[in-house]
């Protein structure tokens, strides 16, 4: 049986390989590691009120509100008046950041590509079966979240 401790020490090597494997791509972007967290946040759950990203990124109001404004101003997010309550701010993904996000996946999927193609059919098996395994505990511990239901009049 694999220690916690070696898991561990594997997802930093893994995670040391990762980063340190796309520099190409980082180095592109005007953007901090927040900012980008933000933007998949956003994409995942659009339109996102500012509190609400914070809450995903664990961020004050203040710092969402500030990073928010940031990627507004940057091209990436529009802030648009919610129309049932027009104190609230929602924040979408622009294209300009759907295209970014779209490079930054497409990149990602292939690195993946080509690690997977090095490996052995035993060890192809052994991914899927740990990918499967993560996905069924997340989903054990993250449902689904109601979509936001507008209120009509």
């Amino acid at each position: 049986m694999t220690a916690d401790s070696e898991i561990q020490e594997l997802v930093r090597q893994l995670r040391g390989l990762s980063t340190a494997s796309s520099p190409e791509g980082w180095a592109a972007l005007d953007l901090t590691f927040p900012q980008l967290r933000a933007l998949f946040v956003l994409r995942r759950r659009q339109p996102l009120r500012v509190s609400d990203l914070g809450d995903a990124v664990g961020m004050s109001l203040a710092s969402a509100s500030a990073l928010s404004e940031r990627l507004a101003r940057l091209g990436y997010v529009a802030r648009d008046r919610d129309a049932a309550d027009r104190r609230t701010v929602l924040l979408r993904l622009t294209a300009k950041a759907e295209r970014v996000l779209a490079e930054q996946e497409r990149r990602s999927t292939e690195r993946l590509r080509r690690a997977l193609a090095q490996m052995t059919p035993q060890e192809r098996a052994a991914v899927a079966t740990s990918l499967r395994a993560f996905l069924r505990v997340g989903a054990l511990r993250n449902p689904p979240t109601p979509q936001r239901v507008e209120a009509h009049a």
